[in-house]
């Protein structure tokens, strides 16, 4: 057994607090009967009320309320199977990795605030296969295809330049490493069917294919391309660390500080048939993009069987509501017989009953 929201039992402290209620008022009706007068003409005014019924009527609302507790605490038990199919779409995530990503003009730099955004991307993702692709001036399969989104959080985490070698960037090789990715070991038929998507996330520093043909290929594999632009379109110099210090920043061969800046237009050009979005200094809008994926055909590709707790707090609220009604027509209220007697709180409907013995 256990609880589906824990954190509302709490709530059960309402149930002693009710019956420490009906004690208080019970202990001060005595009290005022006291005060009024002589008990026993008290007791004979009121002879028609019946101690006992009061109690009963307490009892049951007490343990109404306390049911409703429970109720709100979402009992569980009893398990039963449970079949649900998983469908989404395939997508790849191709991280640039390359100099330019250490650039700090998104804080605390470009690459960092890509691993962070793409993180929360997979907080809403639900059911796609998620994969990624590192890539400078050359690319790799950082991360397979999978379901399991903790298992990518813990690649990108790794993802840094030293990855790459090669400087540079260079879609192409990423591209053509996210086909590569897509090609499941097991060569199933359904694998082509699935719907696929690249997200490129860069600062746009493409420097070797050309962007046309790149769309093209993309088009020919029957790939959806997306692209997230990182950083400002504003120049601004890449820092150069060694054992976590910086020791300066990026020069040319004359001794100039290089630097770099957001192309958005050539990410704009590689995203022409899907969608492209900016993480700039302050602002992101790559949540947007879990509307656009959501648009693109879903294709099942398992089904998963668990077992998972029956839902039971309509027991608790059904025996609290029936309780609160049936305390409603319980009347605290008795009606004497003509020739009836209250002795000792109890009615006798006998009037010829010998009283010299009471």
């Amino acid at each position: 057994m256990e609880w589906l929201y824990p954190s509302n039992l709490w709530t059960v402290i309402v149930a002693p607090v009710a019956a420490a209620l009906f004690l208080f008022a019970a202990f001060r009706r005595r009290q005022l009967a006291e005060v009024f007068g002589d008990r026993g003409m008290v007791r004979k005014l009121a002879e028609t009320i019946s101690t006992r019924r009061r109690r009963w009527k307490a009892a049951m609302i007490t343990l109404g309320v306390l049911l409703f507790a429970l109720s709100m605490a979402g009992p569980r038990f009893g398990t039963r199977l449970r079949e649900v199919t998983r469908e989404g779409i395939d997508l790849i995530i191709a991280l640039d990795v390359s100099m330019s990503m250490m650039a700090e003009d998104v804080a605390p730099n470009r690459l960092e605030r890509a691993r962070n955004e793409v993180k929360k991307l997979l907080d809403e993702l639900r059911g796609d296969r998620v994969g990624i692709v590192t890539f400078a001036g050359d690319a790799f399969i950082q991360c397979p295809l999978t379901t399991d989104y903790g298992a990518v959080r813990l690649f990108l985490d790794v993802a840094d330049p030293s990855l790459i070698p090669t400087p540079g960037t260079d879609f192409g090789a990423a591209l053509r490493m996210a086909i590569k990715a897509f090609k499941a070991p097991s060569g199933r038929p359904d694998d082509e069917q699935r719907t696929r998507a690249v997200l490129f996330v860069s600062d746009g520093e493409n420097h070797v294919a050309e962007l046309s043909s790149i769309v093209e290929e993309a088009r020919k594999a029957n790939l959806i391309l997306f692209s997230a632009g990182v950083g400002e379109t504003d120049g601004t110099p890449i820092p150069i660390y060694v054992n976590g210090r910086r020791i300066g920043y990026k020069k040319d061969r004359n001794g100039q500080v290089v630097t770099t800046r957001l192309e958005e237009d050539a990410l704009k050009d590689l995203a022409r048939d899907g969608s492209y979005f900016r993480i700039a200094r302050t602002s992101s809008s790559l949540p947007k993009i879990t509307a656009a994926l959501d648009l693109l055909d879903k294709t099942a590709f398992g089904r998963d069987e668990f077992e998972e707790y029956e839902e039971r707090y309509q027991w608790p609220l059904f025996l609290g509501l029936m309780l609160l009604f049936a305390e409603r027509l319980v009347p605290d209220r008795r009606k004497l017989k003509p020739g009836g007697v209250m002795i000792n709180g109890d009615l006798i409907e006998d009037a010829d009953v010998d009283l010299s013995s009471v």
